[in-house]
């Protein structure tokens, strides 16, 4: 008899550990040579994979205004508290900064405010503009001049005095280097809490440092292949930071249940070989079948056109597919080598043979009273996701950086010395001829507009090209207000009856752009999603109810993890008691990224806690009992995985870059209250209301193919295993 195509893997892996292990470390060696290529793979643009207005704006611009053509333009911030322009120190300050950028690689032309013509200079006079023109760049050599502008910026040492770099490609860095610290930080305190957190679920230091092995060469393997595909494709250096919170997560969790099903399976007598062979027969199933309906669901982020998103949907398909790969060979060899030191260094906390008295208890309470339960669990997950009503899509703009970043700082001084706007707003108008008054009339109307200033008028001839500055920041909902109206009330209504075509750019109406792109993705990503979890569902466990509940109990705790971010970042409720930013929205791809991620996660404990109750009640018959048995094995395990994930997401939720932080919070809340309210009450709760009605499939479905997750029962395991162990 055959004990299952995971058994057979397991048994295979476990039979000849080193072997195994070899070939893991030659794909490590590889992937660490591959992630040296990293740098050429990764771009800090987030651009949209579809035509847009922006972009063709863009593209008139180049064509158009570019006095140097393949040249793009750094500013330099010199500002002082004390010396004003014109004094001895803040000429030779300038004189330095000059000297410094043009010994520059990549630095074409520098240029500074004389006495002769002293622009650009605050009326102040305490701040002046260093005016730097660089070759255009992308990649590694775009993040390599950035950096060479920012070590010459820090070069010049003059006191009193500040220099500040402001730029694509300066700033670009600083923004990798948050995202670096973010990185760094996530992991240290994912690893960190993940050690303890394990050793208390198992109870022996060995077998907690088994998930965090598996969890790094997950990462590492992913990586690899990240530069491998970044070859070929465009993704965004995000990728990096996703790889490594879902590397994390799912790795230590898919860990965690194979270790214990092993170390469960020691305690009942058998040996080594055999205990590995059972686990890989029933939990490594489980974790191929979770890791499955995860890279399902995130799939569905590679059907929205952005490098962003696909980056995030494949960075995180990259690393769940390592996580499963090694769950399924790497962990049988080092469990086989490591035999039952795995067990070393007890803690007095755990044992895997003890009876799991405390969650029998919650079962048994949670079946006692269903209806109750499952009342209650409802209730909170619909308050918790009342503040969803209220949620605006916008990204968040430079406003959230702390208050001392110099990219905010540089902002700052731009906007009250310089009156630079935010950001701004260009309409290229094409086919012009004989349209002056109109183009003048339209630039007056701008100008009068609240959310406007600083308007002008640029005739390139072919082309002419309306300017003007923004007056709220892209958080601003009166920024928002703004340029819907500029583009579909003010634009048309003065060109209206001239012939000529106007198109809108700049950074405000790029964000409006990938707003609508992500809102027109999202009904397509849904259906993928919900269909294909069904469906996988429905054959795995064949029914349709448990598919059924299990989506809408999926999309109860993802509407709780929705409001909870409205009601932390936008609301600000508790926001400075957990140092967390107050914005006035939420990063337009941050609902349909949770969607997608939070449904895999979630099916994880789905599958794992829905398994082994399946398993008891193919042995027994019993719903109650299989419910209450399920959850007693399963809920610490659960429990355990989910703080987990919850310390990694935090670590990135502590980072300064307001995107990250609402990524990482909205991971965290949503896992804790899948794993704890879902799982621990309203499944128990429901499927005890439900009875045997849980395992219904029609008549018409039955010739689904008939999958076990967990195996069969313990008596038809026995005569499963000898014939296969001779």
């Amino acid at each position: 008899m055959s004990i299952g195509f995971t058994g057979r893997i397991a048994r295979a892996s476990a039979t000849r550990p080193w072997r195994t292990v070899g070939i893991w470390v030659v794909a490590l060696a590889a992937s660490v040579y591959a992630a040296s290529l990293l740098g050429s793979a990764l771009t800090q643009e987030d651009r949209l994979l579809t035509p847009t207005e922006s972009e063709q704006v863009q593209t008139l611009v180049d064509q158009y205004r570019s006095t140097n053509a393949g040249t793009a333009t750094e500013t330099v911030i010199v500002t002082s508290d004390s010396a004003r322009f014109g004094d001895a120190s803040f000429t030779a300050t300038l004189d330095q900064v000059v000297g410094a950028m043009g010994n520059v690689d990549g630095v074409v032309a520098v240029s500074a405010p004389t006495l002769a013509q002293p622009f650009p200079v605050s009326p102040s006079g305490y701040t002046a503009l260093v005016t730097v023109e660089v070759d255009q760049r992308t990649g590694e050599a775009q993040t390599t001049l950035g950096t060479a502008i920012n070590d010459a910026a820090a070069s010049v040492q003059h006191e009193g005095f500040r220099v500040i770099p402001f730029g694509n490609a300066s700033v670009g860095v600083l923004f990798d280097a948050l995202a670096e610290k973010t990185l760094v930080q996530g992991e240290a305190i994912g690893v960190g809490i993940a050690v303890i957190i394990l050793a208390i679920v198992f109870g022996a230091l060995v077998a907690a440092g088994v998930p965090i092995v598996l969890g790094l060469v997950s990462i590492t393997v992913a990586v690899g292949l990240t530069a491998v595909v970044g070859q070929a494709f465009e993704l965004s250096f995000f990728i990096v930071n996703m790889i490594t919170m879902m590397g994390l997560a799912l790795s230590i969790d898919y860990t965690l249940i194979v270790v214990q099903r092993f170390r469960e399976e020691r305690s009942k007598g058998r040996d080594v070989l055999d205990a590995i062979t059972v686990a890989g027969s029933t939990a490594t199933r489980a974790v191929v079948f979770s890791g499955l309906t995860v890279i399902i669901a995130l799939s569905g982020l590679l059907l929205v056109p952005s490098t962003l998103m696909r980056s995030l949907g494949g960075g995180a398909i990259l690393v769940a597919f390592a996580s499963v790969l090694a769950a399924l060979t790497l962990l049988p060899a080092l469990l086989r080598l490591l035999g039952d030191r795995i067990n070393k260094g007890r803690i007095p906390t755990a044992h895997p043979g003890r009876e799991p008295k405390r969650w029998a208890a919650i079962a048994r309470t949670v079946i006692r009273r269903p209806w109750i339960a499952a009342g209650l669990g409802i209730a909170i997950l619909l308050t918790l996701a009342s503040p969803i009503l209220g949620m605006r899509l916008a990204f968040s703009g430079l406003d959230a950086l702390p208050a001392d970043n110099p990219v905010r700082v540089a902002q700052d001084i731009l906007v009250k010395d310089f009156g630079w706007g935010r950001s701004g707003t260009t309409i290229a108008i094409e086919n012009a001829a004989g349209s002056g008054a109109a183009i003048a009339a339209l630039a007056a109307t701008i100008e009068a507009d609240p959310g406007f200033a600083e308007t002008t008028i640029d005739d390139r001839g072919a082309v002419v090209f309306v300017d003007t500055k923004d007056v709220y920041d892209s958080s601003d909902p009166r920024s928002e207000e703004a340029i819907v109206r500029l583009h579909d009330e003010i634009v048309p209504a003065a060109l209206a009856g001239t012939g000529a075509t106007a198109s809108l750019g700049g950074d405000n109406w790029s964000a409006h752009e990938f707003t609508r792109i992500i809102l027109d993705s999202t009904p397509g990503v849904m259906a993928l999603v919900l269909g294909a979890s069904f469906i996988l569902l429905m054959i795995g466990f064949r029914s349709i109810v448990i598919p059924a509940t299990g989506i809408v109990l999926n999309l109860l705790s993802t509407g709780a993890a929705y409001g909870l971010l409205v009601a932390v970042f936008q609301y600000g409720w508790g926001a400075g008691i957990l140092g967390l930013p107050q914005v006035d929205g939420i990063a337009p791809w941050i609902p349909l990224f949770l969607f997608a991620v939070l449904f895999g996660l979630s099916m994880d404990y789905h599958v794992f806690l829905l398994s082994r109750i399946k398993e008891s009640y193919d042995s027994q018959g019993d719903t109650r009992l299989a419910v209450e048995q399920g959850l007693s094995r399963t809920g610490a395990l659960i429990t355990g995985a989910a703080l987990i994930m919850v310390a990694v997401f935090t670590g990135f939720a502590m980072g300064d870059l307001a995107e990250f932080a609402q990524m990482g919070f909205g991971l965290g809340a949503a896992v804790i209250i899948d794993a704890t309210l879902v799982r621990t009450i309203l499944v128990p709760a429901l499927m005890t209301l439900l009875g045997k009605a849980n395992w219904y499939l029609p008549k018409w479905l039955s010739w689904l193919p008939a999958l076990s997750f967990e195996g069969r029962t313990e008596r038809t395991r026995e005569a499963e295993l000898e014939p296969a162990l001779v």
